[in-house]
């Protein structure tokens, strides 16, 4: 009987030592006891501005209305 307690109460302990809750080290997350179920995210590369490309666009058509308009009264 003693022997039968002792291994609940030991493996009690290791499900409550190896069953922790999520926690971040040196920049690295660690995951927790339910890591299947958490939820992924997707971050792409590249600027954070959404509307990066249409800025650029209009910067070159504004250069070169410039470069027209220099050339048209040079």
């Amino acid at each position: 009987m003693r022997i039968a307690i002792l291994t609940i109460v030991a493996a009690l302990a290791g499900l409550f030592a190896f069953s922790g809750c999520q926690l971040t080290q040196n920049g690295q997350t660690l995951p927790n006891a339910w890591y299947l179920e958490n939820q992924i995210q997707y971050h792409p590369d590249g600027t954070e501005f959404q509307y990066q490309k249409e800025v650029d666009l209009l910067k070159k058509e504004q250069a070169d209305r410039d470069l027209a308009k220099q050339g048209r009264y040079n």
